[in-house]
This record gives C-alpha cells, sequence and structure tokens, in this order.
C-alpha cells in the first residue's frame, strides 16, 4: 500500500473508531460521512474552496438555530 492510499485509510479508521468511542451509532456515522460527501462534492462542483463551505454551511446552521 503506497503513501497515497495508506494515509486516508489511516484516517479513516481513525475517524470511524473515535465515532464509535463517542456512542456514535453506524446509522448516525453514515448520516455524517454523507454529509461529508455532500460538502466536498459541492466544493467540487462549485470550485471553492473547502474552508469557505464550511464556514458558509456553520454560518447556515447558526443562524437557523438562532431564528427558532
Amino acid at each position: 500500500m503506497n503513501t497515497d492510499t495508506k494515509g486516508p485509510r489511516i484516517t479513516a479508521r481513525s475517524f470511524f473508531r473515535e465515532m464509535r468511542t463517542y456512542g456514535y451509532s453506524p446509522n448516525q456515522i453514515i448520516r455524517i460521512i454523507n454529509e461529508l460527501l455532500d460538502l466536498v462534492t459541492h466544493c467540487v462542483q462549485e470550485g471553492q474552496r473547502p474552508n469557505t463551505l464550511v464556514d458558509a454551511a456553520m454560518n447556515e446552521r447558526i443562524l437557523t438555530r438562532n431564528a427558532r
């Protein structure tokens, strides 16, 4: 296994292990992964930097939460 595939694999396993340690169910982890894929897909389609998209998503959630 080369370093191009080794790093993401280690990161994914660590992320999964951490999520399970904190009590997330497999279904919750799948929802989180789907959200991550949506963010990355949007970045690629819009040509945005990931931080820009995450900041926008966080602002949207904060505004939505404050509007309640």
